[in-house]
């Protein structure tokens, strides 16, 4: 549910499982729709914490630098 939520949302996910159960789950979201009103209930939750406080700067310098094996 949630992973349809964000797409309703508009936001880009990358879902990813190594699970052909989970996978089949994943791809179901593309069968049905939340109603707004489910979509608010949803989007209430938010309580404004952020568990990923890496700084833009931190971010660049470990990630930025990062290249594809060859």
């Amino acid at each position: 549910i949630i992973l349809r939520w964000h797409i309703q949302e508009g936001n880009v996910i990358f879902p990813k499982t190594t699970n052909p159960e989970h996978l089949k789950a994943n791809i179901d979201i593309f069968d049905f729709a939340l109603t707004e009103v489910e979509m608010n209930k949803i989007k209430k939750l938010d309580k404004g914490v952020r568990y990923f406080v890496m700084s833009i700067a931190d971010q660049e310098a470990q990630l930025g630098a990062w290249k594809p094996e060859d």
